[in-house]
């Protein structure tokens, strides 16, 4: 089996931030997403410009930048999805899930203590 290719890893991390990124933009033009009662609007903010900052970064700072961004992102997501939980209404907010899920696995994907993964081996060679 191939070593996984670091490149290619950080290309589809980058699809990944800009889909949820361009998620989160539906999110508050087509919600009441963007008011001031919303206690989740300024994390909310912050998530979408992180993954939108770094999937858009140079690949050398695109690495590091993604797996700061996805786990922030996740963690926002599933503090959001337990004040649904705490509610009794799960149902609710499940589409959560469709957010953290691909953020914890790109997460992972990305860490240096990802089997296989070379990302840390390439960055100290990257010109």
């Amino acid at each position: 089996m191939p070593a996984p290719n670091p490149h290619r890893t950080v290309t589809v991390a980058r699809y990944v931030a800009l889909t949820l990124t361009a998620v989160m933009i539906w999110y508050f033009l087509t919600s009441d997403a963007v008011r001031a009662g919303n206690p989740f609007l300024v994390p909310d903010l912050l998530l979408t410009a992180f993954l939108l900052i770094s999937a858009v970064l140079p690949h050398r700072l695109a690495a590091p930048a993604l797996l700061f961004a996805f786990p922030w992102a996740a963690a926002v997501w599933t503090v959001s999805l337990f004040t649904y939980i705490t509610r009794d209404a799960f149902w609710d907010g499940a589409d959560h899930l469709a957010l953290i899920l691909p953020s914890l696995a790109l997460t992972y994907l990305l860490s240096p203590r990802s089997p296989g993964n070379r990302l840390s081996e390439s960055a100290g060679t990257a010109a």
